[in-house]
C-alpha cells in the first residue's frame, strides 16, 4: 500500500500542465459553490431584514376578518388588555397599534391615492424604519395635524414641506366621509417604489377620530430575536383566540416561497458544477491512463494485480482531489470573506416582491464550508472509479501493443 502510494504522489506531477489545470478546474468549481452558498445565505438573510425591519415586523395582530376584508369595521376592541399583555412578554422587544385605511389626498395641485397608517410615533420608531426614513423635514411631532408622505407621492401632489393637504376617508359605522387638514411636517423615502408612492403616515388618535373607531386595525411587533419567530410554543401566540397573530412568514407567504426556493439554488449549482467537474477530472484521468497504457501493460505482464492498477489510479485522483479541495476552499473562503465585510452593491433591486436597496452581505457557515469541500474530494474519488476500472482490465499484450 505504501508503494502504491508513493507511485500516485509521483504520477501527480508526471504531467504538471495538466494536473494544474485538473486541480484548477476542480478548486475553482468548488469557489463557485462556497460563494454561492455564502451569497444565498447572505441574499436571504438581507431579504428577511429589510421585510421584517422595514415596516412588516417579526409577527402582527388583527381582527380575524381584517386581512381578508381590508374593511375598517374589522378592528380590535379593548386593546387596553392587549397592551397590558404585550407589556408582560419579555420576548417582545418593542410593539406599535396600527389604524390603517385607504384615502385620498389632495393638495392645490393634484389629488393621489394612498393607505394612511395612524401611528403612536414614539412606538413605531420602535418596531420600523420610519424615522430613520425621513429625509426631510422632521418626524411626527405632538402636532396632530402633522403628516408624512413618501418622496413619490410628494413628487405627484406636488407639495414640499409645510404645505397643506387634505386627506379624506371613509369612517367606520356607515362609511361617512371625513375630512382633515393635514401640514406635511416630513418626506420619507424608504427606497420601495410602493410604499413611497402609497404610504402615509399620521397620528394614532387623530386617525381614530376620522374613522370613528376606539380600536386599531394591526399591532406589530419585534421580537428580542427573529429566531422567536419560529418559535410557536411562546405565549404570544395565544394571547387572544379571538386575533388572528401570525409571524412574517405568514404574512408574507409569498416571500416565504421564494425564500423556500432560494435555498435549493445552491442544490441546483451544486449538481450542475459536480457533474462539469466530474466530467473534466474523467476525461484527464483517461488522457493519463493513455499515455501510460505501455507503463501498465509492463506491470500487469510482470505479475502485478489489477486491483492494485486500480487502487493506483484512485489513490492519484484522490491526491488531486485534496489539493484542489484545499485550493479552492482557501479561494473560495477568501472571495466570500472579502463580500461578507464589503458586501454586494445592487443599487435597488426587487426580488420577489421585495426590493434590495441595501448592500447584501454574504454569511460564511464554516461547517457548511468544510462539507462542501469534503464533497468535492469525495467526488473526485468516485469520479476516478470508472478510469480506474479501465486500467486495471488492460490486457498487458494490448497495453503494450497500443503504445509501441
Amino acid at each position: 500500500m505504501g508503494l502504491i502510494q508513493r507511485l500516485s504522489r509521483r504520477n501527480v506531477m508526471r504531467n504538471p500542465r495538466r494536473t494544474i489545470l485538473t486541480v484548477f478546474l476542480i478548486g475553482s468549481g468548488l469557489t463557485a459553490l462556497l460563494f454561492t452558498d455564502a451569497f444565498v445565505k447572505g441574499m436571504i438573510e438581507t431579504m428577511i431584514n429589510i421585510s421584517t425591519q422595514t415596516f412588516l415586523g417579526h409577527g402582527q395582530i388583527h381582527h380575524p376578518q381584517y386581512r381578508a376584508s381590508q374593511d375598517v369595521d374589522d378592528y380590535m376592541n379593548d386593546v387596553d388588555s392587549l397592551y397590558a399583555q404585550l407589556d408582560e412578554l419579555s420576548e417582545v422587544k418593542a410593539y406599535s397599534p396600527r389604524t390603517i385605511t385607504g384615502a385620498m389626498v389632495a393638495s392645490s395641485q393634484n389629488v393621489a391615492s394612498a393607505n394612511v397608517f395612524g401611528v403612536v410615533p414614539e412606538k413605531e420608531a420602535q418596531v420600523s424604519l420610519l424615522k430613520e426614513a425621513v429625509i426631510q423635514g422632521r418626524y411626527l411631532t405632538e402636532s396632530n395635524q402633522d403628516i408624512l408622505i413618501g418622496q413619490e407621492m410628494a413628487d405627484i401632489l406636488e407639495v414640499g414641506l409645510g404645505d397643506r393637504i387634505v386627506v379624506t376617508v371613509s369612517a367606520a359605522h356607515g362609511g361617512e366621509l371625513s375630512q382633515e387638514l393635514f401640514r406635511v411636517s416630513g418626506i420619507f423615502q424608504f427606497n420601495d417604489r410602493q410604499m413611497d408612492t402609497y404610504l402615509a403616515f399620521i397620528h394614532l388618535n387623530k386617525s381614530q377620530s376620522m374613522l370613528n373607531v376606539s380600536g386599531v386595525h394591526e399591532i406589530a411587533w419585534v421580537f428580542q430575536d427573529l429566531q422567536q419567530a419560529e418559535d410557536t410554543a411562546l405565549p404570544i401566540w395565544s394571547l387572544k383566540r379571538d386575533y388572528e397573530i401570525l409571524n412574517w412568514r405568514q404574512l408574507v407567504p409569498q416571500l416565504n416561497s421564494v425564500l423556500e426556493m432560494s435555498r435549493y439554488s445552491t442544490v441546483i449549482v451544486s449538481v450542475i458544477l459536480f457533474c462539469l467537474v466530474s466530467l473534466g477530472l474523467i476525461n484527464s484521468m483517461f488522457m493519463s491512463i493513455y499515455e501510460r497504457q505501455q507503463e501498465f501493460g509492463v506491470l500487469l505482464a510482470l505479475g502485478t494485480r489489477p486491483f492494485q492498477i486500480f487502487l493506483q489510479i484512485v489513490s492519484e485522483g484522490a491526491w488531486i482531489g485534496l489539493i484542489a479541495a484545499l485550493f479552492g476552499l482557501l479561494v473560495g473562503s477568501g472571495l466570500s470573506y472579502w463580500f461578507q465585510i464589503h458586501g454586494i452593491d445592487y443599487g435597488s433591486l426587487e426580488y420577489g416582491s421585495i426590493t434590495l436597496n441595501d448592500p447584501i452581505y454574504l454569511i460564511i457557515e464554516w461547517r457548511a464550508f468544510l462539507e462542501l469541500a469534503i464533497a468535492i474530494f469525495l467526488m473526485t474519488v468516485v469520479a476516478c472509479v470508472y478510469p480506474a476500472i479501465h486500467a486495471a482490465r488492460l490486457l498487458p499484450s494490448f497495453a503494450m501493443r497500443k503504445t509501441t
